[in-house]
C-alpha cells in the first residue's frame, strides 16, 4: 500500500460539501387549475387542533379515480392532525394512476399523527405518480409514515419530504403481498426513523434510486433486511446512524456513490439471511465509490457476509482506528469472498481483510480531511408563474393559441396547463423558436 498521506488529505478537502449542492434550477409551480384543494374543496382546517383525517381522505378518494376529473390533491400550508390512517388504494387497474399529492411547502405543510400507537399514517398504492412537499410527523407514536401494502406498483416519485419520529419512513412492499419498483426518492430528509428510513420489503421492490437525501439519527438509512429488494444511494448524507447507514440481507445489485457518512456506527453491512445455510454461496454485487466515511464508531465500518463481488473505488475512511479489527471485512461463511479495492484511503495499513480473493492496488493511508459543516440539499422553491389554462378536450387551434401567448411572455416562464384528458389533434403543435 503506497503512503500518500499529504496528497490524499488534500484530495478530499471539504468533503462534506459534495452532498450538499443544489444541482439544477428546477422549481415547483403550483397549485395549477384543476387541482383539488384540501382546505377549500375538502374542508380541512390545518390548525393542528381540528381532526383533518376525514377531509384528507375525502380528497384522496376524489383524485383516485380518473372519471372524477381532478387527479392532484394540493395541501396549503398548515398542520393537519391525523387520528387515523389515510388510505389511497388501487382496486381497479388504472387507480390511482397518474396522480399527485403535493404540499405548499415541505417545512410548513405538516401531517401530524395523533392516532393510536404503532399506527400507519398513509397506506399508499399509487403508480406513475408523485408525492411530495410534505412533512410526516409521527410524534414518536406512528409505526410507519408511508406504507405500500397492495398491488404491484411502479414509476413513483417521492420528493421534498420530511419524515420524522416514526419506526419506518417508507415500507416498500411486504413479503406477503407485492412490491413497489422503479422509484425515485429525491431531496427527502429523514429524522429519527428508529428502525429504518427506507425499507424495501419485497422481491419486486426493485430499482429504487435515492438522490440527495439527508438521514439523521436513524436506526438504518436504507435497507432490505426486513424483506427484499434492491436500491442505489447517490450523493446523500448520513449523520449518526445507530446501526448502519445502509444494510442489505437478500442479494441483488446495490451501488453507493458519493455519499457522506459522519458519526454513524457503520457505513455498510452486508448481512447473511438467517435461512441461508452456512455452506451456501450467495453472490451479491455491490459497488461503493467515492464515499466519505468519517468518524464512525464501529471497529469495522464495512462488514460483508455475502460472497460479492464487491468493488471499493476511491472511498475515504477516516475514523476509529482499532489496532486489530480491519476497516473492511469480507468474510462469507464459505470463504469465497471476491473483493476489489482500488484507490481508497484507509486510516491504517492492512485495513482490508478478505476470506477469499482480494484484488488491491493504488490504496493509500489517508490524512484527516478538512470538514465543512454539512447541510441538506435545498428543497425545490415554489414559484408563481403566469398560467395559461387550456380547456379539457380543446382542439389543436386552442392549444396552439395558448402556446403562442406563452411565447409572447418569454422571460416570465409561463405555464401552458392542459388538464388530464384526451385531446384530438388534427394539426401539429409548434413551439416557436427561442421560446
Amino acid at each position: 500500500m503506497r503512503k500518500l498521506i499529504a496528497v490524499f488529505g488534500l484530495a478530499f478537502m471539504g468533503v462534506l460539501a459534495a452532498a450538499s449542492l443544489a444541482f439544477s434550477a428546477e422549481e415547483f409551480v403550483g397549485p395549477l387549475p384543476g387541482w383539488l384543494n384540501a382546505k377549500t374543496d375538502c374542508g380541512a382546517v390545518a390548525d393542528g387542533t381540528a381532526d383533518d383525517t376525514a377531509a384528507l381522505q375525502k380528497g384522496l378518494d376524489a383524485i383516485r379515480k380518473a372519471e372524477n376529473g381532478k387527479r392532484v390533491l394540493y395541501l396549503p400550508a398548515g398542520t393537519y392532525r391525523l387520528t387515523g390512517t389515510l388510505n389511497f388504494p388501487r382496486t381497479a387497474h388504472s387507480e390511482p394512476q397518474g396522480t399527485g399529492i403535493h404540499g405548499e411547502d415541505p417545512e410548513q405543510t405538516v401531517l401530524k399523527w395523533d392516532g393510536p400507537a404503532d399506527g400507519t399514517m398513509l397506506n399508499y398504492n399509487a403508480w406513475y405518480s408523485a408525492l411530495g412537499r410534505l412533512t410526516f410527523d409521527g410524534a414518536g407514536k406512528a409505526a410507519t409514515a408511508i406504507d405500500f401494502h397492495g398491488r404491484f406498483s411502479t414509476a413513483n416519485e417521492f420528493a421534498d419530504l420530511i419524515v420524522k419520529d416514526v419506526q419506518f419512513g417508507i415500507q416498500a412492499g411486504h413479503m406477503d403481498t407485492e412490491g413497489m419498483a422503479e422509484t425515485a426518492v429525491l431531496r427527502c430528509r429523514w429524522y429519527r426513523c428508529a428502525k429504518a428510513a427506507i425499507s424495501l420489503q419485497n422481491f419486486n421492490s426493485l430499482d429504487w434510486y435515492l438522490w440527495h437525501n439527508w438521514f439523521e439519527d436513524c436506526g438504518l438509512g436504507a435497507t432490505n433486511e426486513f424483506g427484499a429488494g434492491n436500491f442505489h444511494v447517490y450523493e446523500s448524507t448520513f449523520l449518526r446512524s445507530k446501526e448502519a447507514d445502509v444494510s442489505t440481507r437478500h442479494c441483488g445489485y446495490f451501488s453507493l456513490y458519493r455519499n457522506v457518512s459522519l458519526d454513524s456506527k457503520a457505513f455498510y453491512l452486508g448481512k447473511r439471511h438467517p435461512n441461508w445455510k452456512e455452506t451456501e454461496t450467495h453472490p451479491c454485487q455491490v459497488a461503493l465509490q467515492e464515499n466519505r466515511i468519517l468518524r464512525y464508531s464501529a471497529p469495522t465500518p464495512v462488514l460483508i457476509r455475502n460472497n460479492g463481488p464487491i468493488l471499493l473505488l476511491d472511498n475515504l475512511f477516516s475514523g476509529t482506528v482499532d489496532p486489530v479489527a480491519p476497516t473492511v471485512l469480507h468474510n462469507p461463511p464459505a470463504d469465497q469472498a471476491d473483493l476489489i479495492s482500488i484507490g481508497n484511503g484507509y486510516p491504517k495499513e492492512k485495513a482490508v481483510e478478505v476470506c477469499g480473493r482480494l484484488t488491491q492496488f493504488d490504496d493509500a493511508l489517508a490524512g484527516t480531511p478538512a470538514l465543512r459543516p454539512p447541510s441538506p440539499v435545498p428543497f425545490l422553491p415554489r414559484v408563481e408563474r403566469p398560467i395559461l389554462a387550456v380547456a379539457k378536450g380543446a382542439d389543436a387551434a386552442a392549444i396552439q393559441k395558448a402556446i403562442d401567448e406563452a411565447a409572447r411572455q418569454n422571460g416570465k416562464r409561463p405555464v401552458v396547463h392542459l388538464p388530464g384528458g384526451s385531446y384530438s389533434l388534427k394539426q401539429g403543435l409548434v413551439i416557436p423558436a427561442n421560446a
